[in-house]
């Protein structure tokens, strides 16, 4: 708990490395099974929100983005 702590506050490594190393840790540690440790990862809402942030990161890389905040400027 101490480590993951110090890892989330220190950012040195991205937060979602330091969430799966937890994960992990806990998990061959014995603390958790495999089905507790990572129950998090599969939540409906997760999947959602790391599937948003992959189309978001398309439409900025294909400039969709940019198109559709000209549009929306337009009209404001």
């Amino acid at each position: 708990l101490v480590f993951a702590i110090v890892m989330f506050a220190w950012e040195k490594i991205p937060l979602s490395i330091t969430a799966m190393v937890v994960a992990v840790g806990l998990h061959l540690s014995g603390v958790l099974s495999a089905k507790e440790a990572f129950a998090g990862f599969v939540d409906p809402n997760v999947l959602l929100f790391m599937g948003m942030f992959v189309i978001g990161e398309a439409f900025f890389a294909t400039g969709v983005a940019v198109g559709v905040g000209n549009v929306v400027h337009k009209f404001a």
